[in-house]
């Protein structure tokens, strides 16, 4: 039988310190094993360096367009923004206008660039901000970046079509991915341990969400209670021994760039 392989992400790490700190409290007493770091925001040398002491932690790049400044000179990246100089919200890119691919490609090799500047070192992996590659343009720059520097990326719908996958075939992602945006739902415990006890052979990355609720985080993010719940559960020892009890093994996106 196939191993069963589980990376379990912990998403927006350095949106803010609580929420920071409640991945790195959910990696050390829970299940949390990678986490996607948003490189466009405030960055302290104390956050980073409490990441790379976490040695098991995968720290991959949350590549961000939906929030903040950009990282690119604005000139570069003009659909991408507000008239403040801000990025546009999620709600603000027009299906059917979305922005041209060269000025995304520039943003995301701009925060590459700067991830590897504060760290040393190349992501485990890279993914987006509010999921925004299951839109083309933004796969297609995503996929610029990823196939240059040979780094996987998080699944993507669309990688369910037959054009799309012929077009990235060299693309590294898991064979299933768990997960989802809405800001009013959370995993449960319930839930979670049923798709456990389910899970497929292959490599799987459920994407999780912890933090701890401020005033700071309410300001930036619809997602904020869930927050907290996911904090709850994803920090449950118990859970790593179900886990080990079902013979699966818990890593983070290097099983996926060994090769590296």
């Amino acid at each position: 039988m196939k191993q069963k392989t589980l990376i379990i992400n912990a998403d927006d790490c350095n949106l803010t310190s609580q929420v920071t700190e409640a991945i790195l409290k959910a990696h050390e007493n829970g299940i949390v094993t990678s986490t996607t770091f948003l490189v466009n925001l405030p960055v302290g040398t104390d956050v980073v360096r409490e990441l790379l002491a976490r040695k098991k932690l995968g720290i991959g790049l949350h590549l961000n367009v939906t929030l903040g400044k950009p990282v690119a000179k604005s000139s570069l990246v003009k659909e991408l923004l507000q008239k403040d100089g801000r990025f546009k919200k999620k709600d603000q890119y027009p299906s059917k206008k979305l922005p041209p691919v060269n000025e995304i490609t520039e943003e995301f090799k701009a925060q590459l660039q700067k991830f590897v500047q504060t760290f040393k070192r190349l992501p485990t992996h890279v993914d987006v901000h509010h999921h925004m590659h299951d839109f083309r343009p933004f796969l297609e720059a995503l996929a610029v970046i990823a196939h240059k520097h040979d780094l996987p990326i998080r699944w993507t719908r669309l990688l369910t079509e037959p054009e799309v996958r012929n077009a990235h075939k060299g693309l590294k992602t898991t064979d299933h991915f768990y997960g989802n945006l809405d800001p009013h739902t959370f995993w449960t415990e319930e839930v979670l341990r049923h798709l456990l006890f389910t899970l497929p052979e292959g490599t799987s990355e459920i994407m999780c969400h912890p933090g701890w609720v401020d005033d700071e985080l309410c300001a930036i993010s619809s997602l904020a209670i869930p927050r907290e719940r996911e904090y709850q559960l994803f920090s449950l020892k118990e859970l790593r021994r179900y886990i080990d009890h079902l013979g699966i093994k818990l890593t983070n996106f290097g099983c996926l760039n060994k090769a590296r």
